[in-house]
């Protein structure tokens, strides 16, 4: 049995936990309504909230795997669950993972994005211990690079044609966070 090592975190105003069936309509609602807010954190357009409760069950075993964490951020004001932020993709021989986070359109801009990200990062480097942190970034998201940026991230590269969106495919920027305590 592998150890579940999600952890709750908490910052100055949000609180960034497990996100469960109960988080799926303010979630849909708050983000997963408008194709075009999130399009370039997840490919797949939801046509019900029925579809995007499906994956909701899926972050059960994605928990319990320790693989992919994948925290709701709550705002601790009104106890509203006002977006995500994950690591995914853990490589284990290289010790990295890749970062990604979306917040509701209602919440944009005031902070809450970088907040949570931060303490993110900080769980990633001091209890997962990974050496590299990576996001790639669609170069037309604009909000998403100011994140990576305001938490630090440096530019790497370009990656070209490397997400692909109703049969186009964008270029996106890396950003990369090394652990400097390796």
């Amino acid at each position: 049995m592998i150890k579940d090592m999600f952890n709750e975190l908490e910052t100055e105003r949000l609180i960034l936990r497990k996100i469960n069936g109960d988080d799926a309509l303010t979630l849909y609602n708050n983000i997963y309504n408008n194709f075009d807010w999130y399009k370039f954190y997840y490919q797949v357009q939801f046509q019900s909230l029925e579809e995007y409760k499906h994956l909701v069950e899926k972050y059960k075993d994605w928990y319990a795997n320790g693989n992919h964490f994948r925290w709701g951020i709550v705002n601790k004001e009104n106890n509203e669950i006002i977006g995500i932020v994950q690591l995914h993709s853990k490589d284990e021989l290289n010790n990295k993972c890749k970062l990604g986070y979306i917040i509701s359109y209602k919440h944009n801009k005031k902070g809450y994005m970088s907040e949570a990200v931060k303490k993110v990062i900080e769980f990633a480097f001091n209890v997962l211990d990974y050496h590299r942190i990576e996001a790639n970034i669609v170069l037309e998201n604009i909000d998403s690079i100011k994140v990576a940026e305001n938490v630090n991230m440096t530019f790497e590269s370009i990656k070209k044609d490397n997400y692909k969106l109703n049969n186009k495919y964008y270029d996106q920027k890396v950003y990369v966070l090394i652990n400097k305590n390796h």
